[in-house]
C-alpha cells in the first residue's frame, strides 16, 4: 500500500493537463467463460464495502493528491459488470465523482451494460442524471453461442436494451461484439454482423477472442479439452467484419472500433493517445503522465488500505521519456489514422527510429513525409507483433 505523501512525491514531476476517470466496478453475477478479469458476486455488504471505498479513494486523489482542480473531460464505469448495481448506486457514484472533481459540462460519461441486469426505468434514471454514453454487450446474436462464452442466453435482450435506450434519450450507444471464439462459424458471425447493422448503434466494437490465463476457458485448453484459438480463421472473420460495417456506413478508426462519424469513444482514445487516465476501484489501472500504477485486485485489501487514509496500489513505475515515446507509438499505432513522431522522437531516439524503419522495410508500417506513421494492411492483421517489436 502506498502513503499518499510518498506518492505525491512519485509524481511531483508530473504535470497532468486533463483527466479521464475510470470506475471499475468489480462485480458480476456470473462469469463469462472467456474473462480473466477480477470480478465479485454482488453482494449487499460487498456492494457497500466498495461503495465506501470508492468515496474514499476519490476524497484522497482530489483533495489530498491535488487533483481536484484538473478537467475531467470523460468518465467511464466499467467492470465487471456495472449495472449489476442498482441505478442508484451507479447514480451516486457520478455524484460523488463531481462532488470531488471538476468535470467538464459537456464530458462524456460511459457505462457499461449487460442485457438482464438493467431495466427501462434504470435507463431513463440514468440518462437523466447525466450518462451520456452506453456501451452493450453482446458478443453474439446466437443463443447456442451466447450459451457456450457464459451461460447467459440474451440476443432478444441486447434489441430490448437498445429500444428502451433511444426511448430513454440515449443517442451514443455501442454495441460489443466478439468472434473467433470455440464453436463460431462465418455464417452465425455473418448472421451477428447483420443483426447488429440492423439495430443501427452509432459505435460497434468487434473484438478477437483472446485466451485469457485465469479464464475457464483457459483452464479448459490446459487440461485438452478445448483447442487454442485458430488465428487464421480469426483474421477471415475479422476481414468479413471489415467489409461488412464499411458497405453499411461505419468507419474503421482503432483495430477493433468502428463508428458513425462523430461517434468515436472520446475515453478509449485517451488510452489509445496515452493521455492521464486515473483508475478507482479494485484492480483499476492508471497512467499519470510518466507515472503507471494499479490498485490490488482485492476488495478487503482495497477498502482496509483506503480506511487508514494510503492508497491502494501495488506499486507505481515511473517511465523513463524513451518508454513513454514506445508506449506512446504503440497505442498510437492501434488508430487508423496512426501517430505522428515529433521532431524529438526523431533526434533523440535513434532506437524506435531504426525499429520503426525495419519494420517499414518489413512492410508492416508505413512511414509518410511528415512522419506519420500508419499500420499497413498486414501490419493490422499483426499489431501484436509489432507491439512487441516496439517495447
Amino acid at each position: 500500500m502506498t502513503a499518499v505523501a510518498d506518492f505525491k512525491n512519485a509524481l511531483g514531476r508530473i504535470h497532468v493537463e486533463d483527466l479521464g476517470l475510470y470506475a471499475h466496478v468489480p462485480f458480476c453475477r456470473e462469469r463469462c467463460r472467456f474473462c480473466a478479469f477480477y470480478m465479485e458476486r454482488p453482494r449487499e455488504k460487498r456492494v457497500q464495502t466498495f461503495l465506501d471505498g470508492l468515496e474514499q479513494e476519490l476524497c484522497l486523489y482530489a483533495r489530498d493528491v491535488g487533483l481536484r482542480k484538473i478537467p475531467v473531460h470523460t468518465i467511464y464505469f466499467g467492470g465487471g459488470t456495472p449495472t449489476t448495481l442498482p441505478s442508484q448506486d451507479l447514480i451516486g457514484i457520478l455524484h460523488a465523482i463531481r462532488r470531488w472533481f471538476l468535470v467538464e459540462d459537456d464530458a462524456e460519461v460511459s457505462v457499461e451494460v449487460h442485457p438482464g441486469t438493467v431495466t427501462a426505468e434504470a435507463l431513463r434514471a440514468l440518462r437523466q442524471a447525466g450518462f451520456t454514453r452506453l456501451s452493450v454487450g453482446g458478443q453474439s446474436f446466437d443463443q447456442t453461442e451466447l450459451l457456450e462464452l457464459g451461460g447467459r442466453s440474451y440476443g432478444v435482450g441486447v434489441r430490448q436494451v437498445i429500444s428502451w435506450a433511444l426511448a430513454a434519450g440515449f443517442t451514443n450507444i455501442s454495441l460489443d461484439l466478439m468472434f473467433g471464439f470455440p464453436g463460431q462459424s462465418m455464417a452465425s458471425w455473418q448472421r451477428t454482423l447483420d443483426e447488429a447493422i440492423a439495430l443501427s448503434p452509432p459505435h460497434l466494437s468487434c473484438y478477437a477472442y483472446t485466451l485469457e490465463e485465469g479464464s475457464p476457458f483457459y483452464r479448459e485448453v490446459m487440461r485438452g479439452k478445448r483447442a487454442e484459438p485458430d488465428q487464421e480463421f480469426q483474421v477471415v472473420l475479422e476481414e468479413r467484419a471489415v467489409e461488412r460495417l464499411a458497405a453499411a456506413g461505419f468507419e474503421r478508426y482503432e483495430i477493433s472500433n468502428y463508428c458513425r462519424p462523430g461517434y468515436e469513444c472520446r475515453h478509449n482514445m485517451r488510452y489509445w493517445q496515452v493521455r492521464s487516465c486515473l483508475g478507482l476501484g479494485p484492480s483499476a489501472q492508471s497512467c499519470l503522465g510518466d507515472a503507471r500504477f494499479g490498485n490490488v485486485a482485492n476488495l478487503e485489501w482495497y477498502a482496509d488500505s483506503l480506511k487508514r487514509g494510503t492508497l491502494p496500489l501495488d506499486e507505481i513505475t515511473c517511465l523513463s521519456h524513451d518508454q513513454v515515446d514506445r508506449e506512446r507509438v504503440i497505442w498510437g499505432l492501434r488508430m487508423l489514422s496512426g501517430v505522428r513522431l515529433n521532431p524529438t522522437e526523431n533526434r533523440q531516439r535513434p532506437g524506435l527510429r531504426q525499429t520503426i524503419r525495419q519494420l517499414g522495410e518489413e512492410g508492416l508500417l508505413q512511414v509518410e513525409e511528415q512522419g506519420r506513421v500508419t499500420l499497413t494492411d498486414l501490419g493490422l492483421r499483426y499489431a501484436d507483433t509489432v507491439a512487441v517489436a516496439l517495447l
